[in-house]
């Protein structure tokens, strides 16, 4: 089956599974999207491994666990095992210092008629964000 990870703003189709409401998808496909390898000695990218003590419950027989691969990164994730389809969010700690500063992230939504209106297409002007939520 297919497992749909939305991570960096990219959609990528993975090869992987649905067990017990948990998303699993394929090791070398995780690595070739988010750049993590998992190897001997832990989850690594470049010179920086998470030790495998720490990733207790990431390898199943059908692939790697999204939600514990996020736990490890410290990054958000919001799954619909349903669907397949699992978003994995930048670490708060990486925003962290542009909130501080004042800067928004990055983001496209969509106007009033669907059409997609990016943060960055009005580079240079004076913005306000108004944010509300129900709950």
């Amino acid at each position: 089956m297919t497992v749909t990870l939305v991570v960096d703003g990219a959609v990528h189709a993975l090869p992987g599974a649905v067990r017990d409401d948990a998303l699993l998808v394929e090791a070398d496909a995780l690595a070739d999207v988010t750049g993590w390898h998992l190897r001997d000695e832990g989850l690594c990218r470049g010179d920086v491994c998470i030790p495998r003590f720490a990733l207790d419950g990431l390898e199943h027989a059908d692939g790697l666990d999204l939600a514990t691969f996020a736990r490890a990164l410290g990054r958000p994730l919001a799954v619909e095992p349903a669907a397949a389809l699992a978003v994995l969010a930048e670490s708060p700690d990486d925003q962290a210092g542009a909130i501080a500063a004042g800067q928004a992230p990055p983001f496209v939504l969509p106007d009033l008629d669907g059409n997609p209106v990016a943060l960055a297409d009005f580079v240079g002007r004076k913005k306000l964000l108004l944010a509300w939520s129900s709950w």
